[in-house]
């Protein structure tokens, strides 16, 4: 008697055990099927209803992919907050996903968030070396916290970074130039030039102007009147730095 109760036992826990595995089958091809009609939503521009499908997904399934998808969703349709704590649960479960770490750097970045941005998109290289959007996205994170310590007077903070920045990439013509208007605030002279003499070097669009503009305030500083009217007339000749170069220029008049 008891073996045949223990065979009952052994049956229903079996029975038990593959009923769960189909409903969990069941469920997995269904959040699948929302996830992929998201994925139709969202290359036509439907964000808001790729949105529902994935949130629908995520009830069945908590799988990166959805929460990635939900994260750019949220970023495409200007819901940062929401994209951010999406992209967050996205690569807490898959920390080795290189494109939800860059994705959350870009998001982080258009909030103005830069610190958080350097962090992710550093993840995002570190996963994938040669993943250069990511390269991309941390140079631009790295412009945009220089030129906020220095609007803030903070100028020895965005040298620093600006250092930092510049022995990583060493061919940006934008890190460059802020790093001469750096130097220039912090009466470095010497080191202002090289860095915009540099980034004139790399550009290779746009006009001259601020490169100029910042080698003659540097020969200014060292009292080189010669050299700074060269400068300043060469960055005359860009429209957007023709009056504050004029300006330099009268200012220099006798010397």
């Amino acid at each position: 008697m008891r073996w045949i109760l223990l065979l009952l036992a052994v049956v229903v826990a079996t029975s038990l055990s593959f009923a769960q595995s189909t409903a969990g089958t069941e469920q997995n091809v269904e959040a699948d099927k929302l996830y992929n009609e998201g994925n139709a939503l969202y290359r036509a521009g439907n964000y808001a209803g790729a949105i529902e499908k994935y949130n629908a997904a995520l009830v069945l399934a908590r799988d990166y992919k959805y929460y990635y998808q939900l994260g750019i969703s949220y970023k495409n349709s200007r819901q940062l907050d929401l994209a951010i704590s999406s992209l967050l649960e996205c690569v807490k479960a898959k920390p080795d996903f290189a494109a939800g770490h860059h994705a959350l750097g870009g998001t982080y970045q258009t909030r103005g968030e830069y610190d958080k941005a350097i962090t992710s998109f550093k993840e995002a290289i570190k996963l994938n070396p040669s993943y250069a959007p990511s390269k991309k996205g941390i140079e631009e994170a790295y412009a945009g916290k220089i030129q906020e310590l220095a609007d803030a007077g903070k100028y020895e903070e965005a040298a620093t970074l600006a250092d930092e920045a510049l022995d990583t990439y060493k061919d940006n013509a934008k890190l460059y130039l802020l790093a001469a208007r750096v130097y220039n605030r912090m009466a470095l002279p010497e080191k202002a030039i090289e860095a915009a003499q540099r980034a004139l070097t790399l550009k290779t669009r746009g006009g001259k102007g601020p490169e100029f503009f910042e080698i003659g305030m540097g020969y200014k500083q060292m009292k080189d009147w010669a050299k700074a009217r060269a400068a300043f007339n060469e960055a005359r000749k860009d429209p957007q730095y023709a009056r504050n170069a004029q300006y330099e220029l009268d200012g220099m008049k006798g010397r």
